[in-house]
Order: C-alpha cells, then sequence, then structure tokens
C-alpha cells in the first residue's frame, strides 16, 4: 500500500480506525500450524468454566507445570460460552468455532485432545485426563523419545 498514490486519509474512518486499534474482544487468530514441530497442544472443549469436568481437567493442569512445560505443552481452553483462551490469550470466536468444527466438537460437549508437535491428534478422552496418563502417552512418542535423549 505505500506504492498507492491515494493519501491515508481516503480510507473510510471505519476502516481506518479497525486498522489502527483492532478490537481486543475479539482475541488473537489461533492455528494448529503456527504451533507445530515447537509445541504440543492439550485443547480443553468445555461448555463453560462452570463444568465440574473443565474444574477437575484444570486443577491437574495447574498442578503439574514444570512437567508440561518440560513436554512443551500449550494448553487451549476452547468454551461454548465465555472467553476462550491459548496460552493464557483471549482467543477470537471464529479460531474457537473452526476448531471445534475440526475436530467435530458441539460446544456442550466436554472433550480433551492431545495434538502432537506433528499437528495430529493423539489422545482423545470425554472426561478429565490424568496427567500421568497423558505425559506416558507424551514420553512413548518418537519425537518425545529424542528430545529427552538430547536434553540428558
Amino acid at each position: 500500500m505505500s506504492d498507492s498514490p491515494n493519501p491515508p486519509h481516503s480510507q473510510p474512518p471505519e476502516v481506518a480506525s479497525v486498522a489502527a486499534s483492532p478490537d481486543r474482544s475479539q482475541g488473537i487468530e489461533f492455528k494448529l500450524s503456527d504451533y507445530q514441530w515447537q509445541h504440543r497442544i492439550l485443547l480443553i472443549f468445555t461448555p463453560s468454566t462452570d463444568s465440574s469436568q473443565y474444574r477437575q481437567q484444570m486443577q491437574a493442569w495447574q498442578a503439574d507445570a514444570a512437567e508440561t512445560d518440560d513436554r512443551d505443552l500449550k494448553l487451549a481452553q476452547i468454551l461454548g460460552t465465555g472467553e476462550s483462551q491459548v496460552d493464557g490469550r483471549s482467543l477470537s470466536s471464529a479460531s474457537a468455532e473452526r476448531l471445534r468444527q475440526q475436530f467435530g466438537i458441539t460446544p456442550e460437549e466436554f472433550t480433551v485432545i492431545l495434538v502432537g508437535k506433528d499437528g495430529t491428534e493423539k489422545q482423545r478422552s470425554q472426561t478429565p485426563i490424568n496427567l500421568v496418563v497423558l505425559f506416558r502417552t507424551i514420553d512413548a512418542m518418537p519425537m518425545r523419545q529424542r528430545e529427552m535423549r538430547s536434553r540428558q
């Protein structure tokens, strides 16, 4: 656009203001491919933060931060109602909906999905996942085996 002969003020005001200050309530655009080969993602789909299954999964997650960090694991919380987040940042509603469609999850369902560094689904559960079981799944992956050998 810098080569354009039109001056910047020729843009309609509403377009200019959106471009200048994005609406933070919209959240970030999230694509699994942005994390591929660098992070594993734990997707928690839940109707809301009031769900007992969601609260149980979050308690387990918070109790083992060192182990999740060691496994390059990031958390994405996809809520049916409320603010969805990835790694503590607000997620756009469009991104949350795309994830629901990609994995076939309705807004009313509770589901936990582990996505590997290669971007594919590795584990799925309709109940909270015990992190010991999750870590065993991750630790059995060939890429994780290489990571553990290279960190020794």
